[in-house]
């Protein structure tokens, strides 16, 4: 106590000596300096120093002379709340995201993680520098993969010109047709950077073998009799397969959700199938289950329901590429069959779905509704056929479940 009435004394001496107003914040730096000097431990300053402690060196170097509690309440004003930060950072993801070249992606994934594991270093320069080298690799990546592209449309272009509508209409063998084709794509030397340009293009190419060889399969007789008719004939064939795609696609689309149905599904898998026996075009298949489904029916009704189906359903197609394939299996199932040159495509894929249901707004009477789902992958190539691999990712969905529910599985063992 004596050694308290005699720091409080100097204190006070110190202030007047240098004519300084003995108010509390120069009273607090005056003070705290007698006590350092005196080696005397007082409960307020050691709180102080544990609060100072916690600054980061960017904001002591911005304000390195940090005297008393005002100093550093300064400070604590100008931070932005770690929720904004995170949200920011979020925002920092999808810009990021690769919408040319994929093979940076990983880099940018690890790179997003450590900021969402500690948002602060957003903030200093160390992550800027980051920042700037992905964005340079990025840059100079896509330089090369739009040279890579152009070249590769040139080499198709003429390839498909030269062949495919000639070879395709005009033969009565379009399948030994294709291999012809197939063979001549695989000479091309296609670089991995035109993967998905190339994959349209073979899907397209499988769909227009599959209706073509049904056509001629039923006509083809029947047009070589009746030669001298056959415009007439080309006629009324057309507007007869314009009536059937109108009405096919009327029964190949589910009323609630407006994607495929499962019945269109199985036929989509025919020619998915097809295009994986000519080209070895890799494809995964994706199991998607909505997470206590029938409790949001039970709770908010089923036209609550019917609006959270419709919504997911949208999400999946605005997602999922032009090439791939989004249906809805029954109920509140779903299934994907996705294209990819890489499993790490795949990954990607299924991080930014997580993502996007997890953030997106499911409103029923102005009432937000949580959505998660279950999920199981599994990579064609890794099975004998279709059905096993259906099987496989089917059965991955349901140990999803099991494990609680909001859980990806990959058959590779990988778990989201």
């Amino acid at each position: 106590m004596d050694s308290l009435k005699k720091i409080t004394k100097d204190v006070l001496t110190t202030l007047r000596d240098n004519k300084l107003e003995i108010t509390p914040e120069n009273y607090f730096k005056e003070f705290k300096k007698h006590s350092e000097f005196s080696k005397i431990k007082i409960k307020e300053l050691e709180e102080f120093n544990e609060i100072k402690n916690t600054l980061t060196e960017d904001e002591i170097r911005f304000s390195p002379n940090l005297e008393s509690f005002n100093d550093i309440a300064k400070i604590l004003s100008k931070r932005v709340p770690l929720e904004d930060l995170k949200e920011l950072i979020i925002v920092l993801h999808d810009v990021l995201s690769p919408s040319i070249d994929f093979t940076k992606n990983q880099e940018n994934e690890v790179f997003i993680k450590n900021l969402l594991l500690n948002p602060k270093t957003i903030v200093e320069k160390d992550t800027h520098r980051k920042l700037q080298c992905i964005t340079r690799k990025r840059i100079d990546a896509d330089r090369i993969v739009i040279r890579e592209k152009t070249n590769d449309i040139i080499k198709i272009t003429n390839l498909m010109e030269k062949y495919f509508e000639k070879s395709l209409i005009e033969s009565s063998n379009s399948t030994k047709e294709v291999n012809k084709i197939k063979n001549e794509l695989n000479e091309l030397n296609i670089s991995d950077s035109s993967f998905r340009e190339l994959g349209m293009l073979q899907s397209k190419l499988i769909s227009t073998i599959f209706n073509i060889e049904n056509t001629l399969q039923k006509n083809y007789l029947l047009l070589d009799h009746h030669k001298s008719n056959f415009e007439e004939l080309n006629e009324t064939i057309e507007k007869l397969r314009n009536e059937l795609s109108t009405a096919k696609e009327e029964k190949s689309i589910d009323f609630l959700t407006n994607i495929l149905n499962r019945r269109a599904y199985k036929e989509e898998v025919e020619k998915i199938e097809k295009k994986y026996a000519f080209f070895s075009s890799n494809y995964a298949l994706m199991f998607i289950d909505i997470d206590h489904f029938k409790k949001i029916n039970d709770t908010h009704g089923h036209a609550c329901g019917d609006t959270i189906l419709k919504t997911f359903a949208s999400i999946l197609k605005k997602l999922t590429r032009q090439e791939d394939i989004v249906c809805r299996y029954g109920g509140e199932e779903f299934v994907t069959l996705i294209n990819y040159k890489n499993e790490n495509e795949i990954i990607t894929y299924v991080n930014r779905l997580k993502r996007i249901i997890k953030t997106n707004n499911f409103i029923y009477n102005n009432e937000r509704i949580h959505v998660s789902f279950s999920a199981g992958i599994a990579f064609r190539d890794k099975y004998k056929d279709y059905y096993e691999t259906r099987k496989n990712a089917d059965e991955l969905v349901y140990q999803a479940k099991k494990e609680g529910r909001d859980k990806i599985i990959f058959d590779n063992g990988i778990k989201i």
